[in-house]
């Protein structure tokens, strides 16, 4: 007897109608603050266009340090040039041997585990809770005999750094947190960025802040913070007291450091943008809590799973996991057809780092030796939970999140419509990968 063909609307991608009318626009990403061309002007205007000029009044960098301190709540806050930078200089400062070993997320941008080899370290992969995204307690090996874990908060949520730190302490393990997706976030009530010895963020242009490339660390340490000034101004820290016409950096050199500074134009404007920021997460939080509201009743999607302690969001990444998919219906082609509906890009998650392209140290020479130990350590490695939100997730980027409700709508009628053609043919008998079944809940 033949079984029933189980109807679902036809979608955009097949030449159906759309949710979306394409005439209806999404919100652009950056959004400059009212005040960021006045900010450019008087940063074109001072003769001061980077740190490294004589002293005519107060740098930018040095009031964005202040005010980005204030905003994570610690005491010290580096700038610099990028994201990648603030992760080398967070990893120098450790004062670890060369070649020594640093635990990474397996899920993560290629930055997080090159920056380990930059600093002359090895990167050891490690897997990711297909619930959060994040590295949790279970996944700290003491045998690996690493130095440190760079710890990532992904997409939109959090790890819970405390638990970490309860295990890594004990190894004699620093806790660097790649916050680079975070800022803003809070657990119970402490800034990402705060929680870890170090905390490292990037500001390039897709960021919830940016100055189009830009970078930040921020601690409490009070012996790690003149060691990260040298460490990207070239073995330089500011002056005590500013003196008129003089360079404000002075040799200092109790390390050797390279230039990793953030120019004058970049921090104007990310002053200007921080203190935009938070009522930019309040319209992103309270269309996210929107559509988790409506897509709560779809069944085979979920949202990403959030730990209670995490008391305020940071939408960077917006994942829309799908279990199950039906072989012939993977993550790239949710996201094409989702794209479609919508008419806004949607997008997969890159693979996990053991299969990504853009980390094969091997191909650098200048690092062959820290190449072999990475090949070594990772013979016989795997990451299933990684490997699933890889393959199972969709990501709408954040600006799609500073519209209107009828936005989130429209996202939750798409992902609805998708579903349910994922269901009529995941409904039928069929030999395939089952639910998910790797990590916990």
């Amino acid at each position: 007897m033949a079984l029933p063909q189980l109807s679902a609307p036809r979608l955009a991608i097949d030449g159906g109608p759309p949710v979306r009318d394409g005439r209806t626009p999404w919100p652009q990403w950056p959004q400059p603050a009212d005040d960021a061309p006045q900010a450019l002007l008087s940063v074109l205007d001072s003769g001061r266009w980077a740190i490294s000029s004589p002293y005519r009044g107060e740098l930018a960098e040095r009031r964005f340090a202040a005010m980005f301190a204030e905003y994570t709540g610690t005491r010290y806050c580096v700038p610099t040039d990028h994201g990648s930078s603030a992760l080398v200089i967070a990893l120098e400062s450790l004062g670890l041997e060369h070649g020594e070993r640093v635990l990474v997320p397996a899920l993560t941008w290629t930055a997080s585990a090159t920056a380990v080899l930059r600093a002359g370290l090895v990167p050891v992969l490690v897997d990711v809770d297909p619930w959060t995204g994040c590295v949790g307690p279970d996944a700290v090996d003491p045998t690996v005999d690493a130095r440190a874990l760079l710890v990532v908060h992904w997409a939109c949520g959090m790890a819970d750094v405390p638990a970490l730190s309860s295990v890594t302490d004990p190894l004699g393990m620093s806790v660097i947190e790649d916050a680079a997706q975070a800022h803003g976030a809070r657990w119970q009530g402490r800034a990402a960025g705060s929680l870890g010895r170090l905390g490292c963020f990037s500001m390039q242009q897709g960021k919830v802040l940016t100055c189009g490339e830009g970078g930040a660390v921020v601690t409490n340490d009070d012996a790690l913070a003149p060691v990260l000034e040298e460490l990207r101004a070239d073995s330089r820290r500011y002056r005590p007291t500013p003196r008129e016409g003089a360079l404000e950096l002075v040799d200092t050199a109790s390390t050797m450091g390279s230039n990793y500074c953030l120019g004058e134009f970049a921090s104007a404007l990310l002053c200007s943008q921080l203190r935009l920021l938070d009522r930019q997460h309040a319209v992103r939080n309270n269309n996210y809590k929107r559509l988790a509201a409506a897509l709560s009743g779809v069944s085979g999607v979920r949202l990403l799973r959030h730990r209670p302690e995490q008391d305020r969001l940071s939408l960077y990444e917006i994942p829309i996991v799908f279990d199950p998919l039906p072989g012939d219906m993977g993550n790239a082609w949710v996201a094409d057809a989702l794209s479609a509906e919508l008419g806004v890009h949607v997008y997969t998650p890159r693979v996990p780092l053991s299969r990504s392209p853009l980390l094969r140290p091997w191909t650098k020479p200048t690092v062959t030796p820290l190449a072999d130990r990475f090949v070594a350590v990772h013979r016989g490695r795997t990451y299933p939970g990684a490997e699933y939100l890889s393959s199972h997730s969709i990501l709408l980027h954040h600006s799609a999140f500073l519209g209107g409700e009828r936005d989130m709508d429209d996202i939750a009628a798409a992902v609805e419509k998708v579903a349910d053609r994922i269901r009529s043919r995941t409904a039928r008998p069929r030999v395939g990968a089952a639910p998910l079944e790797v990590g916990h809940e």
